[in-house]
């Protein structure tokens, strides 16, 4: 598409006028389009679109009607360096696009000057985000670093073939007969994530400062696995032998096939379990608790108390998709999750601010371009090698 039909298009996008086909066409556009390939403007260019991005948060904060829209200038070539343009139009776009909204806490601040939050901007060095790492512990105890390793094919003591390819390993027994349990481990670091494909067929994408312990051969009456940290898993149907999930905060998933997400962090307060397709109970003790399709069942680990609600499935996997999303989470949280897929550590100095945070970022975006977008929110920080320091919001 050439650049003035581009031009033409978001003005309609602006307006109201697109078609739902227009509309769905731009918006992945948006999303997709290398921004970091992107020519730095002036200065002042840039500094006039942080003061409209600041007046439209302003409205958000206030709760005030403001309605989405798209920048018009539209650069005629990809190229290089700078993301500032486009961090602040991502600020001023609703929620399927990149931005985030903030919402008041009771007796928060008043918010600060547009002036006064330009002024303060500042560079940090950056930080890359997380690739494809993992590390598999084999039965005898052997470690094998995937990323490092050049071979494709790695062999278990018990015949199991191991296919790996690039962030992905493919267990595969069916050139072996063994009847002995064997058990491996994929341990994913901070700033990493990887998929695996267990030996029934069933699909698992673990996230960051993550482990997954599971036999090579599901051979007992059930397939059980057991899960440290975030894993995405699409479960092979065998109403014969269930799969369960089981965590280190005693939240068990049980499962004959489906889709669903668990996040078992021993840094978050809560287990959360999150359905996306087919059926799931969870069991916590004695406890029964059924789950259907957009239900979200979160153990909380020090009452043991279990709470269903409905959740946006897109927000709560999204880490899996290639985003960073947020759903009225607070700032400690988001802190977190950015600590895992960045390998930083996080200190705040000061009060922590208060107020929920809506929107996603993709999470190939620098450390730097990511904590931008959260000062244009009211987020004050500073980067010590690799340690982000909160000091206001």
């Amino acid at each position: 598409m050439e650049t003035h039909q581009l031009e033409l298009l978001i003005k309609k996008y602006n307006a109201g006028e697109c078609t739902p086909e227009e509309k769905q066409w731009l918006e992945q556009w948006y999303l997709s389009f290398e921004w970091s390939d992107a020519e730095a403007l002036p200065d002042a260019v840039m500094n006039e679109l942080k003061a409209a991005a600041w007046n439209r948060l302003r409205q958000y904060r206030n709760e005030q009607p403001a309605i989405p829209m798209l920048p018009v200038s539209v650069p005629v070539k990809p190229s290089v360096k700078r993301w500032w343009y486009y961090i602040a139009a991502a600020a001023v776009v609703s929620v399927a696009f990149i931005g985030f909204r903030f919402l008041y806490a009771p007796g928060e601040k008043a918010a600060r000057t547009p002036a006064n939050t330009i002024a303060e901007a500042q560079t940090p060095k950056d930080i890359l985000p997380g690739t494809s790492k993992a590390s598999l512990v084999l039965g005898d105890g052997s470690v094998i670093a995937l990323d490092a390793v050049a071979v494709s094919q790695i062999e278990e003591g018990d015949g199991t073939t191991i296919n790996k390819q690039h962030g992905k390993i493919i267990y595969d027994n069916t050139s072996g007969n063994s009847t002995k349990v064997v058990y491996n481990t994929l341990n994913i670091p901070r700033g990493a994530e990887y998929e695996l494909v267990l030996p029934d067929g069933s699909k698992v994408w673990l996230n960051a400062a993550s482990y997954l312990r599971f036999p090579t051969r599901f051979l007992e009456k059930e397939r059980t696995v057991y899960l440290s940290g975030e894993a995405y898993f699409e479960i092979a149907k065998n109403a014969a032998q269930p799969f369960k999930v089981i965590t280190r905060g005693n939240m068990e998933v049980e499962v004959t096939g489906t889709h669903f997400n668990v996040m078992a962090y021993d840094d978050e307060e809560f287990i959360k379990t999150t359905l996306t397709e087919g059926k799931v109970n969870i069991r916590n003790g004695k406890s029964i608790t059924p789950l259907t399709p957009m239900q979200q069942a979160a153990l909380e680990k020090s009452s043991g108390q279990v709470d269903v609600k409905k959740v946006d499935i897109d927000k709560e996997i999204a880490w899996k998709n290639g985003m960073i999303g947020f759903n009225d989470d607070k700032l400690p949280y988001i802190m977190r999750q950015l600590s895992r897929w960045y390998d930083v550590d996080v200190r705040f100095e000061g009060s922590i601010p208060q107020g929920g945070y809506n929107g996603s970022i993709p999470r190939k975006a620098t450390l730097s371009e990511v904590m931008e977008i959260l000062k244009i929110a009211g987020v004050q920080y500073r980067l010590d090698n690799r340690t982000v320091v909160i000091t206001g919001g």
